[in-house]
């Protein structure tokens, strides 16, 4: 099975690089069976950059699944669905892939952070609570969300070992190190938001994916078999 997936557009800032990379995409899109975002479509809350990004996703006509990244704020989720109707959004929960033979099952997350950033200890009381749920939650999810295939789709990096190549001041405040019994449940991760991180890690055999434009440069396919996660990318 093939997947299509990126994530960090940030638009305005990245959008023109997406509409380049959408252009070639369509070209070379036959086989690829559903379109993944990983967050942070928009950038800095900007919700009028959702117009123009929806009539290039509609372009796309595959099944289209997002998490929402920490540019989408959480207060305004409800804005970023009505504006995106096409796309399916996963907010920690679980879903069936659509249109598709196999039995392939997406779980959608923001995902965690080992520390919660400056912005987030000031505004939120309950930062390092709402992680820990998180992460609870998670491995609860992979373990209730049953499929012959399961993808993660979350935007903070699970492993910290694809962040390296950012600025290591900020390490923990990209990701997370504490997810590994949640990663190890799944046949394939795919993530973003670290912009100058690594575009591939491992975690015990398992793949994760770093889709971020930025880091790319491109919308990227990955196929993906049942018994080896990501058997190539392109």
């Amino acid at each position: 099975m093939k997947v299509a997936a990126l994530g960090d557009i940030h638009a305005p800032k990245y959008f023109d690089l997406f509409k380049k990379s959408l252009e070639e995409f369509l070209k070379r899109k036959e086989g690829v069976s559903a379109f993944l975002l990983a967050g942070d479509l928009i950038d800095g809350g900007r919700y009028d950059q959702l117009d123009i990004i929806r009539e290039l996703i509609r372009k796309v006509d595959l099944p289209t699944y997002s998490c929402f990244g920490n540019n989408e704020y959480q207060e305004y989720s409800d804005i970023v669905m009505k504006k995106l109707p096409e796309v399916v959004f996963l907010d920690d929960n679980c879903m069936k892939l659509k249109r598709i033979e196999d039995d392939v099952a997406i779980v959608g997350s923001r995902g965690v952070l080992d520390k919660p950033t400056y912005w987030q200890k000031k505004n939120w009381n309950d930062a390092d609570e709402i992680y820990e749920k998180r992460r609870n939650k998670l491995n609860e999810l992979a373990d209730m969300c049953q499929a012959d295939m399961k993808i993660l789709l979350i935007h903070y990096p699970p492993t910290l070992k694809i962040v390296k190549g950012e600025n290591p001041r900020f390490t923990e405040q990209m990701g997370s190190n504490k997810l590994d019994p949640v990663i190890k449940k799944f046949n394939l991760v795919i993530t973003a938001h670290a912009h100058k991180g690594k575009k591939l890690v491992e975690i015990d055999g398992i793949p994760v994916y770093n889709v971020s434009l930025p880091l790319n440069g491109g919308i990227r396919i990955l196929e993906v078999k049942q018994k080896h996660g990501l058997e190539k990318y392109m």
